[in-house]
């Protein structure tokens, strides 16, 4: 091997300390990069020749690629515990807004408005010609028709924001779908060309991290690197087919209506689906049919829930709100007649809506103390019949009795709030202790991933140090080669 091949060597040498100087400068400068992967050289030596009578001679090293250091394993435990934390923190989140509009305990609750209007006609029952004693029955049992009227109408509220909570989560996977799609192409684009895309690969699992974090996703990739996203069986993005377009997430409004979910929340478009359910999500695709419903887990699996929830507590308010308007209206018609205690205003039907539940109507948002009543509580009967004498309360007391009466289920008028809020706080502390459980875990997991692929600041001043120092023994070897050069050239006359 000639002088000028060892210069060769020093110089390829020079040149691979170079590029892992280079990436350790890389991986120093995103050290808090958020989705960032360390990244190494990959060394190797150049093919030898073959020198007779000797063997085989080295020629030096080589940088064969620049490799990201992930576990793609522990990435995809990630993703998964991601997204059911996601789930669990949403739903409970929701939940806790729900805990705080039934305000109880407290002393302007709806039990608390309860137990003052019992008492009131308890009252009553014992002084049933107080003036006073008609005014404060009539009055508190409006304030308590206007709490149930108002927390019916903060429930509808909350569910309307979870709904559009929803849309926003889709409206999200549809934008980081789409520039998953771009990524996609970037990849293979750089692949094709022979280089490793290491930066665009943290993008990518930056984006389905994400994803994971709205809806259980489903991710695999083929040999240039690009994803393939399924949900629920469904392939969202063919990665392996950038010609195809992606399928976009759509929330249910009604039958016949969908929140488009791709430039705004509030868009709706007509879009005849299979599944009527409010917040559902199916997938659209780029002739505009829709699939079934989707989705597992993720955001949008914890806010659904969280509808579900919000909805059986809402079908428990109108049954109490029926059941105090049906059986307090039935106790006072012996002496009151046609004349109801509790009416559903703009209801020409409203005694027959007392008599049988209807469980399309309103009953929490829609009851209210009969106006003639408020305007004047005087005319409220409370003896035994039309015709009782004065000094009658028999209707006043038959009504306080209500108060501890059980139903068939076991339960009073406030047994069955109680049950709404209890129950309400047993989801959420399911929901909570799950949401800790689960950050735990991903904590965990997210330690192990950044033990794999984080990047340490000390290592790398390590390797600094050593590229430097291999960098510069290469360059004083081409030094040391050059002298001699000069001696070969100039000094022996050759």
């Amino acid at each position: 091997m000639s002088l000028f091949g060892t210069l060769g060597t020093a110089t390829g040498g020079m040149s691979a300390n170079e590029l892992a100087l280079q990436t350790s400068s890389h991986n120093i400068a995103n050290t808090n990069t958020d989705g960032y992967s360390r990244q190494r050289v990959h060394l190797e030596t150049q093919l030898p020749y073959h020198m007779a009578g000797v063997g085989e001679i080295g020629t030096g090293v080589k940088a064969s690629s620049v490799d990201r250091i992930v576990d793609s394993f522990v990435q995809s435990q990630v993703r998964t515990a991601n997204g059911t934390y996601n789930n669990y923190t949403q739903k409970s989140d929701v939940l806790g807004q729900l805990e705080s509009l039934f305000n109880e305990p407290s002393n302007n609750g709806v039990i608390s408005q309860m137990n003052t209007m019992f008492d009131n006609w308890t009252n009553l029952a014992n002084n049933p010609d107080m003036a006073t004693a008609k005014t404060l029955v009539v009055q508190n049992s409006s304030t308590l028709t206007n709490s149930i009227n108002q927390l019916a109408n903060n429930m509808d509220k909350l569910s309307d924001n979870t709904l559009t909570s929803i849309t926003k989560n889709a409206l999200d996977f549809n934008s980081k779908i789409s520039q998953l799609a771009d990524v996609n192409k970037q990849i293979f684009t750089a692949s094709v060309g022979g280089t490793s895309p290491n930066d665009l690969l943290d993008r990518r699992d930056t984006l389905l991290k994400d994803l994971s974090g709205i809806t259980d996703i489903g991710a695999t990739f083929d040999a240039n690197g690009r994803a393939t996203v399924t949900l629920s069986g469904q392939t969202v993005l063919d990665g392996s087919d950038p010609t195809k377009q992606p399928l976009t997430m759509a929330v249910v409004k009604d039958a016949d209506n969908v929140y488009a979910a791709t430039s705004d929340v509030n868009t709706t478009t007509a879009l005849a689906t299979t599944n009527t359910q409010v917040g559902q999500v199916v997938l659209v695709d780029a002739s505009g049919q829709a699939t079934g419903p989707v989705g597992s887990d993720g955001q949008i699996k914890g806010l659904q829930a969280a509808m579900g929830d919000i909805a059986t507590r809402r079908g428990q308010l109108n049954d109490l709100a029926y059941q105090i308007g049906k059986q307090i209206n039935s106790a006072l018609a012996p002496s009151n007649g046609q004349q109801q205690f509790y009416t559903l205003p703009g209801k020409t039907d409203a005694s027959s809506k007392f008599t049988t539940y209807d469980a399309n109507y309103d009953y929490a948002q829609n009851l209210k103390v009969n106006a003639d009543l408020v305007n004047n509580a005087q005319t409220l009967k409370v003896g035994a019949d039309s015709t009782s004498p004065a000094g009658d309360g028999t209707l006043a007391f038959n009504i306080a009795r209500l108060a501890n009466t059980k139903d068939d289920e076991g339960l009073t008028f406030s047994d069955h709030y109680n049950t709404m809020v209890t129950q309400n706080g047993i989801v959420k502390q399911q929901a909570d202790n799950k949401s800790s459980a689960q950050l735990a875990l991903l904590n965990q997991l997210e330690y192990k991933n950044e033990a794999v692929s984080g990047v340490s600041i000390n290592e790398e001043m390590s390797d600094v140090i050593r590229f430097q120092q291999g960098f510069q023994a290469n360059a004083r070897i081409i030094s040391v080669v050059s002298e001699m050069l000069d001696t070969l050239i100039n000094r022996t006359g050759v």
